[in-house]
């Protein structure tokens, strides 16, 4: 049954037990496939620079590695992994500037060159072993329930437990079709991104849709905890380390993601380039990466394979909340306020200790994880069918063969593939929009942050997050009135498919989904972002108020002026915009 979350309430598609599905990614699991994976890389990065010159590309690749090694900072234990890579990265300096001062001729210069790309290509690259994904897929699950069914003494012991993880999942939209295109092309998954527990989730997701492993860049700071620098190691992960900078870097990472998607390796990879500080659904997104699924799919149909086709899917994951919010809207805060920026007070927990409280609040408090599977995509934008097949936007089918030809010839165009790519990018970001599903802690959020805009017209985001307690104070009945309006805007907007509202707001009860929405935003942070108390509505974190609130930024009701009467029909209209006062709108 193919599930659409638009046509009514839903509780999420339930998936039985199964066995781990076997994919392309178990290659990685023989060493000589590895090897194989990295010479390529290697290859194709000397490739990229064969006309540059080498002794300067060698000498910039260092300067700016030496400059990321001094930012460095590493802390015992919870960065071992890191501080070894350091180290190593430090030895191979040494030796590259040693090499370098012998290397006359321009020959020997390339092949230092190759030498730097073998040194990132064996950093960046993962591994798989099977028999970890399995305790994997079996232990995390289990842990978890556990933990989920410890609220219950009676529950607490092993042969008597009831709920699972899978319980606290919603996963809905496009899963009949994703399951279909995985066995007739090769999946690049692109999901937003807000939490570092994504990358966790994303991958327990695709193991209950009966999809093989995925490979998955993952950003060094996952791997500062040695343990799950150890599995991840095993899982698929390879590690994008964004404070490298380097020309040489950024190729040998491109190229293997172009490898691996040429391989028919599934992959993820969150185009945001990282977490969404802001709270808000992303709007500008890295497409260097993203830019690979067209390479890959030329590369396939030039070596006629019979499933070549890439398909990109979008998903959204939809949380009331985040157990990293306030540091996260704290770094946007103070980056884009400078001087004007106040910090909160308050310390942050261990991000262990916060992460198993997350899940705490999580299973005890019967709250909800959403995961919407978008439409695939081709790698120019079109939506495909059931069949794969590329459909333009007259909904006639097209040849992507024909999309790739220049000069009568299959061959790559870096003007028109980055023109492909920006395109792509676009309609990513548009349908992140669309998917998005909306929770009552969103909308609540909204409501009470708009409602004391409308208070304090004048003050621009950095004053106006500071005001006293007192003034954050707003009657009751004043919110409901509000709320309607609010609800109006959103109910309008899911008409016209721009966002999805989920089963407390589709109800239509005011009441009912403020409660829901002011119970759940007070579930996990030390400071409530939402609380009713003697008929008044108020906020005691109103940066976390800013980031909750942020998640219906991009629709355009954040404009003052809009707010009482607003139609907006043009999609993507206002993605990552801001209003004169610094708000996003």
């Amino acid at each position: 049954m193919q599930i659409d979350p638009r046509t009514g309430s839903h509780p999420g598609v339930r998936f039985d037990n199964h066995p781990a599905v076997q994919g392309e990614l178990y290659q990685l699991s023989k060493p000589e496939a590895r090897e194989s994976l990295i010479q390529e890389v290697v290859e194709r990065t000397a490739q990229d620079f064969k006309n540059a010159d080498s002794r300067l590309l060698l000498e910039e690749t260092l300067y700016q590695e030496r400059q990321r090694l001094k930012r460095s900072k590493t802390f015992f234990l919870t960065s071992m992994y890191i501080s070894a890579r350091n180290k190593r990265d430090r030895e191979f300096i040494q030796n590259t500037q040693a090499g370098l001062k012998q290397a006359v001729g321009e020959e020997e210069q390339k092949r230092w060159v190759k030498k730097y790309a073998e040194h990132f290509g064996k950093e960046i690259c993962g591994s798989f072993e099977p028999k970890m994904y399995d305790f994997a897929i079996f232990m995390v699950p289990w842990f978890f329930s556990w933990l989920l069914n410890a609220a219950s003494l009676k529950r607490f012991i092993p042969w008597g437990m009831v709920e699972t993880l899978q319980s606290r999942l919603r996963v809905v939209g496009e899963v009949n079709h994703l399951q279909k295109l995985s066995k007739s092309g090769t999946i690049l998954m692109v999901p937003t991104h807000l939490s570092n527990i994504d990358s966790f989730l994303i991958g327990y997701v695709i193991h209950l849709m009966n999809l093989p492993p995925f490979a998955y860049g993952a950003g060094l700071n996952l791997f500062s905890n040695p343990v799950l620098a150890f599995s991840m190691n095993r899982l698929g992960a390879y590690s994008v380390d964004r404070q490298k900078v380097s020309v040489l870097y950024k190729a040998a990472l491109k190229n293997y993601s172009i490898s691996i998607l040429k391989r028919g390796i599934h992959s993820i990879f969150f185009p945001g380039g990282g977490r969404s500080r802001t709270g808000a659904v992303e709007s500008h997104l890295k497409l260097g990466l993203l830019g690979t699924a067209v390479q890959a799919q030329i590369e396939r149909l030039k070596e006629n394979h019979p499933s070549p086709n890439i398909y990109v899917v979008p998903v959204v994951m939809s949380y009331h909340f985040v157990f990293e919010g306030s540091s996260l809207i704290e770094d946007y805060l103070e980056q884009s306020g400078k001087h004007r920026f106040v910090p909160n007070d308050s310390q942050e927990e261990f991000p262990f200790v916060n992460t198993l409280k997350f899940f705490w609040k999580l299973f005890s408090s019967r709250s909800e994880i959403w995961i919407n599977v978008g439409k695939p995509l081709d790698v120019f934008g079109n939506f495909v069918d059931q069949e794969g097949r590329s459909l333009g936007p007259n909904g006639t089918v097209i040849d992507p063969r024909q999309w790739l030809m220049t000069e009568g010839e299959l061959q790559t165009s870096a003007q028109r593939d980055r023109e492909y790519t920006l395109i792509l990018g676009n309609k990513i970001s548009e349908r992140f929009h669309a998917e998005n599903i909306v929770l009552s802690s969103h909308l609540v959020a909204f409501t009470l942050f708009q409602t004391l805009r409308k208070q304090y017209p004048h003050l621009d985001l950095f004053r106006f997050l500071r005001i006293s307690e007192a003034q954050r104070a707003v009657p009751l009945d004043k919110f409901y009135q509000e709320a309607e309006k609010a609800f109006a805007q959103v109910q309008e907007a899911a008409h016209q498919n721009r966002l999805i509202l989920s089963d407390p707001l589709r109800c239509g009860d005011i009441k009912l989904w403020v409660e829901d929405g002011v119970r759940q935003l007070g579930l996990f942070h030390a400071h409530k972002v939402a609380k009713i108390q003697a008929n008044v509505i108020t906020s005691d974190d109103m940066n976390l108020l800013y980031f909750y609130r942020n998640r219906l930024s991009g629709y355009g009701f954040g404009r003052l002026e809009r707010l009482e009467n607003s139609k907006i029909d043009k999609i993507g209209e206002f993605f990552g915009e801001k209003d004169e006062q610094g708000f996003l709108v």
